[in-house]
């Protein structure tokens, strides 16, 4: 019989090279320099091919210190446009790009003891040892697993946001200076449909058709035509399309199921850490990282993040009202007039509901009031109604 090779011994082994492992690789390297870290990919290259945003203040100054130098793009503010409203929000926003994580986070390991496994494919992931499709074996103190949406435990009761982005170079400068985070002018087809659009310099932007939906089934055919569509609308004369990228992310209304401690640690979306009602998962795995690089590995479990996921699970509950009251009380096109009474809501409320840290009075701001056309007071019978 062949004798297996030994395993490599770690201080922390991260499967999934993804957002969550990211920060985490980040944040261990700035609060424990000399740790021992294994990340663990099975494709050529970190990060996949998404853009994260973040705004101002979604995360402490502490945690920046560490976090900057994944933000590829920083804009003052952003604007949100709707049927009957159009306004500028002075909120700070930023970026990162699969491309800036791949680099940044292969310097940070390579500044001390480790290294990043491309190529790698995880075949059982357990608390505190790996084993990998070619044989070799890890042991760690601690194991994270951030494996992506498609490995979460989702709720019985969840709507979905689905994308298609275009990266689109411009034959002539597009004169975008800000963020568009919702332009909802556009026909509201099968859900809460709005356009999303990041100008990354003088001639490229990120134009993504983005539809809050009752079935995660992504037409991507017809969403790529719908960007380009929006973008002659506005007037952009499209030279070439630099990439494309795409998602289809969980919009729970009810509690997810209990975690399995007894496993390793679960990170990202994986283990539901994530804003429920935005999809934004930056500042989210951030607090995440931070907790657990805080603390030597062998407490990485402990009070600290027994605490903050008690933080996070009060935080989350009133986003999964809010994505019930979504879902369960406007027919799809009607669910526009909600999003735009919310952005009739004063800049700090607004602030604060994508930090994921409303006040009781934030709440109450939010669903006090005259209630948005067409809203119900009772659910809807979902996926009985067709009309548009």
């Amino acid at each position: 019989m062949p004798l297996l090779p030994l395993p490599t011994l770690t201080d922390y082994a991260l499967v999934g090279g993804g957002l969550q492992n990211a920060l985490l690789a980040l944040a261990i390297r700035h609060h424990q320099p000399d740790a021992q870290i294994v990340l663990v990919e099975r494709a050529p290259r970190l990060g996949g091919n998404h853009t994260w945003c973040l705004h101002d203040g979604d995360v402490p100054p502490a945690t920046m210190v560490w976090l900057e130098p994944l933000l590829a793009h920083r804009w003052p503010g952003y604007e949100v446009a709707f049927p009957d409203l159009r306004r500028r929000v002075a909120l700070g926003y930023a970026a990162a790009t699969s491309e800036r994580l791949h680099t940044t986070v292969l310097a940070a390991v390579a500044r001390g003891p480790g290294a990043v496994w491309l190529n790698a494919e995880a075949v059982d992931v357990g608390a505190q040892q790996v084993a990998l499709a070619d044989g070799r074996r890890l042991q760690a103190k601690v194991v994270v697993s951030a494996l992506g949406p498609e490995r979460a435990a989702l709720p019985a009761g969840t709507g979905w946001q689905k994308f298609v982005g275009l990266e689109l170079v411009t034959a002539a400068p597009h004169g975008l200076r800000e963020p568009i985070l919702m332009d909802a002018r556009v026909p509201q087809d099968g859900g809460f449909r709005f356009v999303y659009t990041l100008p990354l310099d003088a001639h490229r932007l990120l134009v993504e058709d983005t539809c809050f939906a009752d079935d995660p089934v992504l037409d991507v055919a017809a969403m790529r035509d719908a960007v380009l569509r929006y973008a002659a609308t506005r007037g952009w004369q499209v030279a070439r399309i630099a990439r494309e990228e795409r998602g289809v992310l969980p919009m729970p209304w009810s509690r997810p199921p209990p975690l399995d401690d007894n496993g390793p640690l679960l990170g990202g979306m994986q283990g539901g850490w994530f804003h429920p009602a935005t999809g934004y998962s930056l500042a989210i795995g951030a607090q995440l990282a931070q907790c657990v690089a805080s603390a030597p590995p062998e407490d990485a479990r402990g009070q600290g993040l027994v605490r903050l996921r008690e933080q996070h699970e009060a935080k989350a509950h009133f986003a999964r009202k809010l994505n019930w009251a979504l879902f369960r009380l406007a027919a799809p096109a009607d669910r526009v007039a909600m999003m735009a009474r919310f952005y009739q809501r004063p800049e700090d409320v607004i602030q604060r509901f994508y930090a994921l840290d409303l006040h009781l009075s934030d709440q109450l701001r939010i669903v006090l009031g005259r209630p948005p056309r067409k809203m119900r007071w009772w659910p809807r019978n979902q996926g009985q109604e067709t009309r548009t």
